[in-house]
């Protein structure tokens, strides 16, 4: 590699790491406290898979395109908490459509019917960290991990298995999928998708306690898990797929010099905290796209200002049909 290139790359890895959350070091969940925050983890754990600057670089690159591919975007969405014994077990009848539809366990074990799914209340109810009937706390999380319509529900269902496996290790859990033609609902979702309810108590105690970063690793490991699974997708914050800043490229006039550079034409809207870091981040990542040697580098640059563009118009178009509805 060149040392032009190199400096492509490290630049790449600096601004596109902060980006995207991208950490060299595997994380492990702590087991020091009997009350975990799970956003200890600041950044997301890559498992040792990017260990050099160039294979960051690679993957900032890999993560761009297929932003301005549009590839589709997977949703985890953590939904309301059940509290107690009494929220757990509306939740599972719920999932499982009152024992219509398959629950998988943590062990890989198909529940199925009335009498399974009560069972399997009694098991968490009793088993590792006893559950009281009511409570204030927040006994479980209910994760759905959804995806586009047309894709494949069982490869939806197979990354979910491994999401859950890889995330979730020593804690009990529930997933059911839902699709449209199994979904006995009135009015089933088109979208595949898969409801996953975790117990907050681990076998060891330890309680999980989500934030928004922790939301964002779990975004990266499903698309991750569809990725192994032969379905391209991927996965941004919306603070990432908006933009109501303004870009062009403008060609460099310097006849020595290669390649083009970013400018801000004018900035339309005031943004603050972390909306103004990631702001920044992206102007770092374009303009080190913009100043490399290689064509596909300068044009990932362009294409990426125009998709930021195009995500600010939406945005734009859609706060206004908000503000219609308003008056």
């Amino acid at each position: 590699m060149s040392a032009a290139g190199g400096r492509i790359d490290a630049g790449l890895d600096e601004w596109g790491s902060r980006l995207f959350n991208v950490s060299t070091e595997t994380l492990p969940r702590p087991r020091s406290s009997k009350h975990v925050r799970l956003s200890s983890a600041k950044f997301v754990s890559t498992g040792g898979r990017l260990s050099t600057s160039q294979t960051r670089a690679t993957y900032v690159r890999q993560t761009l395109q297929a932003m301005v591919r549009r590839t589709p975007q997977v949703v985890v969405k953590l939904v309301r908490a059940p509290k107690g014994m009494k929220g757990i077990s509306n939740n599972l009848t719920y999932i499982s459509r009152d024992g219509l539809l398959e629950i998988e366990d943590q062990d890989g074990q198909v529940i199925q019917g009335k009498e399974a799914v009560a069972d399997l209340k009694a098991e968490w109810r009793d088993g590792g960290m006893p559950i009281a009937a009511d409570s204030t706390m927040r006994d479980a999380f209910h994760l759905v991990l959804s995806m586009p319509t047309r894709t494949d529900p069982l490869s939806v269902q197979r990354a979910a298995r491994d999401f859950a496996k890889q995330e979730f290790s020593g804690f009990q859990y529930a997933m059911v999928l839902h699709t449209f033609e199994t979904d006995p609902d009135p009015h089933p979702s088109p979208h595949p998708h898969v409801h996953l309810t975790v117990k907050a108590a681990g076998l060891d105690g330890v309680r999980l306690n989500p934030r928004k970063v922790d939301l964002q690793r779990w975004r990266e490991g499903f698309a991750e898990a569809l990725r192994e699974h032969g379905i391209e997708a991927t996965t941004t914050s919306r603070l990432h797929r908006t933009s109501q800043e303004r870009w062009t490229v403008r060609h460099l006039h310097e006849v020595s010099r290669k390649g083009e550079t970013l400018e801000r034409l004018k900035r339309t809207t005031r943004r603050h905290g972390q909306a103004q870091e990631v702001m920044r981040n992206y102007e770092q990542v374009m303009r080190t796209l913009a100043r490399s040697d290689r064509g596909e580098d300068r044009q990932l640059a362009a294409d990426l200002i125009r998709y930021l563009r195009e995500s600010g118009r939406t945005l734009a178009r859609e706060r206004e049909r908000g503000s219609d509805r308003e008056r």
